[in-house]
């Protein structure tokens, strides 16, 4: 089974996770860490994900129109495309990072970053 970590602003997931995977709505192996905006989240977090097991790794942040912090979700979206560039540099497959968008609140965008993301740990 391969580990999959989730950075999800605090205004998206309105779920608990342990619910999700409760009712098999996403993988047993995943970890979500919630953060009060995607925008605070820095590379060196995303590539130590990888470092600590993690087979895949994704960020749900708000819609890039509507972020409450106003330009977050582009900052955060900035970062996940430095990461790739760095894993593609240590010739690891950078689509095992990935960047999604939610409204707020909104529960499935989150479930389907998650399935989407185990269906590429499994690659």
């Amino acid at each position: 089974m391969s580990k999959i970590k989730g950075f999800c602003c605090n205004y998206t997931l309105s779920v608990d996770i342990e619910a999700l995977i409760k009712e098999g709505l996403v993988p047993e192996d995943l970890e979500i860490e919630r953060l009060p905006c995607t925008g605070r989240l820095e590379v060196p977090q995303l590539l130590d994900a990888f470092s600590d097991g993690a087979e895949a790794v994704f960020v749900v942040g708000c819609q890039l129109d509507k972020c409450h912090n106003l330009s977050g979700s582009y900052r955060a979206s900035k970062r996940v495309k430095y990461a790739k560039r760095i894993l593609e540099e240590l010739d690891i497959d950078p689509d095992r990072v990935e960047m999604f968008f939610a409204g707020r609140g909104e529960t499935e965008p989150v479930v389907e970053a998650a399935r989407i993301m185990a269906s590429r740990s499994k690659g």
